[in-house]
């Protein structure tokens, strides 16, 4: 069968993957799972990091709404030099420091080489005298980092600067996919987060297409996000009992190599 890679990321997030995928001979198809969008201004309005001595993003889309959110404010984005910014992945970081914050070196963030996670995150964190923290986020998400923060003395607020819920996919991605599954295409599905994978499972349902999970394998960017895959490809009726899930870090390049290893004939039919 041949393979076709489904990528779920939010809108807007997808085509550099897609073109890349692209020249390097394979169909890609977009479909996210989430779609987000920004939340209101809270009443006492944004909080700013000069009132901080830590300021966690979570994503880079935490990046993106905070700078907005502050450029709206002030008209410029210029971080204070007594609070330091940390994210929970290396790709955060570089959005942090594309968008004229502190530069690359000065962001606290897990190495590349290595877990991209609250866990990996509080590693570099723990042992310091942090007063008061700043966790940028999603409205919903993680508590752990912030209840380690609490527990080693620190004043942590939380500011959810973005909603995410599922996306509803328009009738021309259906068709798209609809297609595919029809001439016996193999998909290769990329999974970004948990609560996407959720999403993703009702649109297949609804879309009628059982045989969805039977055909495909999965790239996942985290072990909590296979779990979750795992969870639910288990409900799945047709599933086989050990379905292939690599996975790999979350930025593109990584992404880019686990589905090339197994967007083959060879690995569409093996295990990992």
């Amino acid at each position: 069968m041949n393979p076709f890679v489904v990528l779920t990321r939010p809108a807007g997030r997808n085509e550099a993957l897609a073109q890349r995928l692209a020249r390097a001979g394979l169909d890609a198809l977009a479909l996210p799972a989430l779609e987000v969008a920004p939340l209101p201004e809270p009443a006492a309005g944004w909080p700013v990091p000069e009132d901080y001595d830590l300021a966690v993003f979570v994503s880079g889309t935490a990046v993106r709404y905070y700078v907005d959110a502050l450029r709206g404010r002030r008209g410029e984005f210029r971080w204070p030099s007594l609070c330091r910014a940390a994210a929970v992945g290396a790709a955060t970081a570089r959005v942090l420091a594309a968008s004229g914050a502190p530069g690359m070196a000065q962001v606290i963030h897990p190495d590349a080489s290595g877990p991209q996670d609250s866990e990996a995150l509080w590693g570099l964190l723990q042992g310091r005298a942090w007063r008061r923290a700043l966790i940028l986020r999603g409205q919903t998400g993680r508590e752990w980092l912030g209840q380690q923060l609490q527990q080693a003395g620190a004043q942590v607020h939380r500011c959810a600067l973005y909603r995410r819920s599922a996306a509803a996919w328009p009738a021309a991605q259906l068709q798209a996919l609809h297609q595919r599954m029809a001439a016996g295409a193999a998909p290769v599905c990329v999974f970004t987060s948990a609560e996407g994978v959720q999403a993703y499972a009702s649109n297949i349902a609804r879309a009628g297409l059982p045989e969805f999970w039977r055909r495909s394998r999965y790239v996942a960017i985290h072990e909590r996000v296979a779990q979750r895959l795992r969870a639910v490809l288990a409900q799945a009726a047709g599933t086989e009992p050990d379905p292939m899930v690599k996975i790999c870090p979350p930025d593109d390049d990584a992404v880019f190599e686990a589905v090339l290893s197994i967007a083959t004939p060879q690995g569409i039919q093996s295990s990992p």
